[in-house]
């Protein structure tokens, strides 16, 4: 099928034979064979003469307002012999001709990103998506005890930016435990070193002297001053997002806003309430949360409700270990390939990734702006996000308990095969080009 002449620039969805669009911090490059993108079978797209999923504009609208408008004609060297290249500027690198398939909306400039972890495994797939997609700049990682004890955890975050090639990104250790709490870890999920027991070579990459919280406050600091804006990405306990907006408010002005993973509006994993991030440090939740509100930082859990639905097989993760080097492709397949052997199936979430890709693509999630709060006194139920969905005003004015002062947009539903497409395709097109 082919595309009209505004249509060239772009397609706004998923697969596509022919078109590569790459957003390296200076603006995106788009490379596309003479005759144009051709359209292939893109589930629930009807194609440039009608309207895309959900109602959406035609694709001509979709390119004019993606693309076209930041596109301008470039140098055509480096490119594939017989296309042409259109961007501005930035690099280019060729992709094989089975990765041209994928392209996904893209925005005109890299988003500035920070993200917060306690790398277990799906921590690990999270920071291959963030040091790997073109449309983030990840600023910096900071480590908390959780999964793991943080030892481990810097040590692993460190072994997955040195497999993504990321040695430019500073890493900082931060709080080992939770600010009441005795430690747990979870290495009944994710292996004995916290990352799958793969045996991968030690890193050589050193963390930052700095603390965490300090780390944190720097880069939101230095964005601000710089009249940018960051989005925090904590897929940890958030004892260290606690200290920082508690510690440090002005930092506020730099944090464009939160999508942490974490909470369930249903139920948990640690406990049959509580899910693992929140109940490792229920008061650094609440603490966090609230500062958030205080701060009109926005907020987006993306939690239990969505998390598991984003899945890759099992034949999809040989692929990527196929790709070898010891690489992010093969780390990553072989992240999964463990996931599917402790768990006896034959795919395996991307779990806390699908907040990074919440970042890249927040259509594809479903949200809604509930009240929550966390439950810090149960027996049963601490570390639960009690989220509020009444939505009779009588029953909310006669609570005795009051409204929740704190709202944030709770993930729902998730475009979960969506989700899958981006982070492995992601990965797959960094193997390529590594």
């Amino acid at each position: 099928m082919a595309t009209s002449p505004e249509a060239q620039a772009a397609v706004p969805r998923a697969v596509v034979e022919g078109l590569v669009v790459e957003v390296p911090p200076t603006g995106p490059v788009v490379e596309v064979p003479p005759t144009g993108p051709v359209v292939t079978d893109v589930p629930g797209w009807e194609g440039p003469d009608g309207e895309g999923p959900d109602g959406e504009a035609p694709v001509e609208q979709e390119a004019r307002s993606r693309v076209a408008a930041v596109a301008t004609a470039i140098t055509a060297r480096d490119r594939r012999p017989g296309s042409r290249v259109l961007g501005v500027s930035g690099t280019r690198r060729p992709y094989p001709p089975h990765l041209w398939r994928y392209v996904d909306r893209v925005p005109p400039t890299a988003r500035p990103v920070v993200l917060d972890v306690d790398t277990g495994v799906d921590d690990a797939c999270a920071l291959l998506l963030a040091a790997t997609h073109p449309a983030l700049q990840l600023r910096a990682v900071t480590c908390v005890g959780g999964n793991a004890p943080v030892d481990d955890v810097v040590r692993n975050t460190l072994t997955v930016l040195e497999a993504a090639g990321r040695s430019d990104v500073p890493v900082a250790r931060g709080a080992e435990r939770p600010l009441l709490e005795h430690p747990t870890d979870a290495r009944h999920v994710h292996g004995e070193d916290g990352m799958g027991d793969l045996g991968w070579p030690a890193p050589t990459l050193r963390p930052e002297p700095r603390h965490a919280v300090e780390l944190l406050r720097d880069t939101c600091m230095a964005a601000a001053d710089a009249g940018e804006q960051v989005t925090l990405v904590p897929t940890a306990p958030l004892t260290n997002i606690a200290l920082l907006l508690r510690t440090y408010p002005a930092t506020a002005r730099g944090i464009a806003e939160i999508v942490f993973m974490g909470g369930a509006a249903q139920s948990g994993n640690a406990t049959a309430s509580a899910e693992f991030n929140v109940f490792h440090d229920p008061e650094a939740a609440a603490i966090a949360l609230d500062a958030a509100a205080d701060l009109a930082i926005p907020v987006t859990m993306y939690g239990l409700d969505v998390f598991y639905d984003p899945v890759v097989a099992a034949a999809e993760a040989d692929e990527l270990v196929a790709v070898g080097g010891r690489g992010a492709a093969e780390l990553a397949g072989r992240l999964i390939q463990f996931q599917c052997e402790r768990f006896g199936r034959d795919a395996a979430t991307i779990g806390d990734a699908g907040a990074v890709c919440a970042v890249l693509d927040p259509g594809g999630l479903t949200t809604q702006v509930l009240p929550i709060r966390v439950e810090l006194a149960g027996r049963w139920s601490r570390g639960r996000t009690i989220v509020d969905r009444r939505d009779w005003s009588g029953d909310l004015s006669h609570d005795p308990h009051g409204e929740p002062p704190v709202r944030v947009r709770v993930a729902l539903g998730v475009a979960h095969e969506r989700y899958s497409a981006l982070w492995r395709d992601t990965i797959l097109s960094a193997g390529a080009t590594r």
